[in-house]
């Protein structure tokens, strides 16, 4: 019987990603540009192999109940088969369990031999019908154990989201991170507004709604894909995360400001920056990969941005003089825990580097940052991560300086504004990415 080739590209996209600390998105984009998949079964290999990644360590604990040998024992392969079915088992609604065993079987042939495809066969036909079904770590018993397995996320991260949102607040957290993250645009306002671009995309059979009244966002609800739609490809919007959007609404630029934007790739701030600014405002959007600066200059050229001018230096080797820009954003380098939804993988790199490792490389970003600002210009810092070390431990020490302090952005931004005055959102309050961001104004 042939093998399923979506399974199968699932199979070795997982492989790479947890063996060979590979980025999902990257290769799942890879193989569709190579495979002539569906649109059905795109969507169906980019389910597999972000679900199997949203809740390996669930799937691991189901196979370690009815699997007779260690699975660390078991070939790699055959384990991400067996991990992948169950996956299909309690998350694919579907695909019947008669099919996830016979294509994990399939599989299991192509590239093992019989006795492994008898052993796939015997443990995915023990697997429980649901995983209400399933025994889970005792919730009251071992609080910390339960959400590791039940939600798939490593202990030191439940705990870290345990002592930032308490018990509740962490399940809640964790619950979120396992769900796929809604694409949301960033309505290009230099070329059109977000109730025109609404009504063109229903008209086109997708569903939008606004998430947030203050923000140029739409959210795609669903009936086909914006990308596809002529209005992408004449730059009427961008993909963007509502969180994202933050940054640019904080610099507050204004016509003839001239900006530095010292991480800009993909562009999506820098764009951001221009249009609020009505295209009047001068950007330098800096990044030291040639790679990515060519993304940003094509992002300017679809969304019809002028105002965007692409450097490629290293923001730590800056070539402007100090007291040069009105406005610095440093979208710095981190963790990016605030991204699980859309980069699963991530969890299961965090245990090998502290949550701080990165920490010393923002503080001196913030440092160069306000040396080229001007003295009265605005410093903005965003990550997307929610570790204290990366986001209120660095701006304590930065503004303990004496160089910069932080101050509050427009009130329209308050419900963002944690008890310190930063600001901040999370999967959980608000089904966006979790980002961390502070305003500082340069001290004359």
């Amino acid at each position: 019987m042939p093998v399923d080739p979506v399974r199968d590209a699932a199979v070795h996209i997982l492989l790479r990603v947890l063996n060979e600390a590979q980025h999902a998105e990257v290769l799942i984009d890879r193989r569709l540009q190579r495979n002539r998949f569906s649109p059905q079964g795109g969507r169906f290999l980019a389910h597999l192999v972000y679900g199997v990644l949203r809740h390996k360590l669930l799937c691991d604990h189901v196979l370690s109940a009815i699997c007779e040998q260690p699975l660390d024992r078991l070939p790699p392969l055959v384990l991400m088969v067996l991990r992948m079915g169950v996956f299909q088992r309690f998350f694919c609604d579907n695909v019947t369990a008669p099919a996830l065993v016979h294509t994990s079987v399939e599989l299991a042939k192509r590239y093992g031999h019989a006795g492994l495809a008898r052993v796939v066969n015997a443990v995915l036909r023990r697997l429980p019908d649901t995983l209400a079904d399933a025994a889970l770590p005792d919730r009251e018993g071992d609080f910390v154990e339960f959400l590791r397995v039940r939600y798939s996320m490593p202990r030191h991260l439940v705990r870290l989201w345990m002592h930032l949102y308490g018990k509740e607040g962490a399940e809640r957290f964790c619950a979120a991170c396992n769900e796929p993250a809604p694409m949301t645009l960033r309505v290009n306002t230099l070329r059109t507004d977000a109730g025109t671009l609404a009504e063109n995309l229903l008209k086109a059979g997708i569903a939008v709604s606004r998430p947030c009244a203050c923000l140029e966002a739409l959210r795609v609800e669903g009936g086909g894909n914006p990308l596809k739609t002529p209005w992408f490809k004449q730059g009427h919007f961008m993909v963007q995360d509502p969180a994202s959007m933050l940054a640019a609404h904080l610099a507050g630029p204004e016509p003839g400001a001239l900006i530095l934007d010292s991480c800009a790739a993909p562009g999506g701030k820098a764009t951001h920056l221009a249009a609020l600014s009505g295209g009047r405002a001068t950007i330098i959007a800096q990044d030291r990969y040639p790679g990515r600066i060519a993304r940003i200059r094509e992002n300017c050229a679809r969304l019809a941005v002028s105002n965007v001018y692409a450097l490629c230096a290293d923001a730590m080797a800056s070539p402007f003089p100090d007291n040069f820009f009105d406005v610095v954003l440093v979208d710095a380098p981190c963790s990016g825990l605030g991204t699980l939804r859309r980069h699963p993988e991530i969890k299961w790199r965090a245990a090998d580097t502290p949550p701080g490792h990165l920490a010393g490389v923002q503080r001196a970003m913030l440092r160069k940052a306000v040396k080229v600002c001007k003295n009265g210009g605005l410093i903005i810092y965003s990550v997307c991560t929610l570790t204290p070390e990366e986001t209120v431990e660095v701006v304590s020490e930065i503004a303990g300086e004496g160089t910069c302090a932080p101050e509050d952005g427009a009130e329209s931004f308050n419900s963002w504004k944690t008890a310190q005055g930063q600001y901040q959102t999370t999967p959980a309050d608000e089904a966006w990415d979790g980002f961390f961001l502070t305003r500082f104004r340069k001290q004359s």
